[in-house]
């Protein structure tokens, strides 16, 4: 159990701003730019997930190329920012590890409490002769 409960606390460490560890499908952002030309999806912690660029853009000098990318990265991660909030609402995650911790601390209690307890009929047992 204490094992187990390890693992749980190093899996929320290790997704604390992902999901919010409620295993449901992570939300999406998307955005555009160039009227509909670029088109970004994204998803936390922060990724770009899709990007489609239409060929017709590559005409475009470099830098406005890579100003139209950026304005629909922003406006997907933008999206995704107002998707998150608005779903999710706020979320205590330092509450939930300090709970998952004490959970932790008293399952350890317990069990040293129940192995001490079967050594000690053991020991009784082995003093009766059997």
């Amino acid at each position: 159990m204490d094992e187990m409960l390890t693992e749980t606390l190093r899996a929320l460490a290790a997704h604390q701003s992902v999901d919010g560890g409620s295993g449901a499908p992570l939300p999406e952002g998307a955005g555009e730019a160039a009227d509909g030309l670029v088109r970004v999806r994204t998803a936390p912690p922060g990724r770009v997930t899709a990007m489609e660029v239409d060929p017709r853009l590559l005409r475009l000098d470099l830098t406005t190329l890579i100003a139209h990318i950026m304005a629909a990265v922003n406006d997907a991660m933008a999206d995704l920012q107002r998707t998150v909030t608005t779903t999710a609402g706020p979320v205590d995650l330092a509450g939930l590890s300090e709970q998952l911790t004490t959970i932790q601390q008293d399952a350890a209690r317990q069990f040293t409490s129940f192995l001490d307890g079967l050594a000690y009929a053991q020991e009784r047992l082995s003093r009766r002769g059997g």
